[in-house]
């Protein structure tokens, strides 16, 4: 085994954490409230009209796995930016929640978020690794069988999640301002 393909499954373990990171909280909240992972990785782009651009890191991440292989420094680049943006999450204070709309303060992170920063970081250090030692596209580790499941199980992850009412989310009830109230 050569010195290149040791680390090789770092693509493996990235997908392995992104999709068990779906399955805990990603945000803890004032009032006891909490959002699960799974609902900002639905949602997240509903967050550009308030200046939240941190989901974009998972498209950043898609495309980096996507061309690990043929574009390996563009990929270390797309996997720091998406490091970046999802590190950028610390400074969010507001939430809004898919109960009653309304924004309450983050109080911090769930084990969903970090494990989701930590797939990040654990592509971007195989990736790296791979940058440094590897001369060709042929000494980069290509797709698995695992990885291909992987990747199936966070698509299915995804439709199944559309399809729970307790994570339906309506971002027009965000976006539209409260109804005033009628006092007598």
């Amino acid at each position: 085994m050569s010195l290149a393909r040791l680390p090789g499954f770092y693509l493996t373990l990235s997908l392995a954490l992104y999709l068990l990171s779906l399955a805990f909280d990603g945000a803890l909240m004032s009032g006891g409230r909490h959002m699960p992972a799974l609902q900002m990785f639905l949602y997240g782009p509903w967050g550009i009209p308030f200046g939240m651009f941190q989901w974009f890191a998972n498209p950043l991440l898609a495309v980096a796995i996507l061309c690990h292989r043929r574009l390996r420094r563009l990929a270390l680049l797309l996997g720091l930016g998406a490091l970046y943006l999802a590190a950028s999450s610390f400074g969010i204070e507001r939430l809004p929640d898919n109960i009653s709309y309304a924004f309450t303060h983050r109080t911090g992170f769930g084990a969903g978020f970090y494990l989701w920063l930590a797939a990040i970081a654990v592509f971007c250090a195989g990736q790296a690794w791979q940058c440094r030692v590897a001369r060709s596209r042929d000494e980069v580790p290509s797709w698995n069988w695992l990885d291909v499941a992987l990747i199936a199980a966070l698509a299915v992850t995804a439709y199944a999640a559309t399809q729970m009412p307790a994570l339906q989310f309506e971002p027009g009830k965000v976006l539209m301002p409260p109804e005033p109230v009628h006092t007598l």
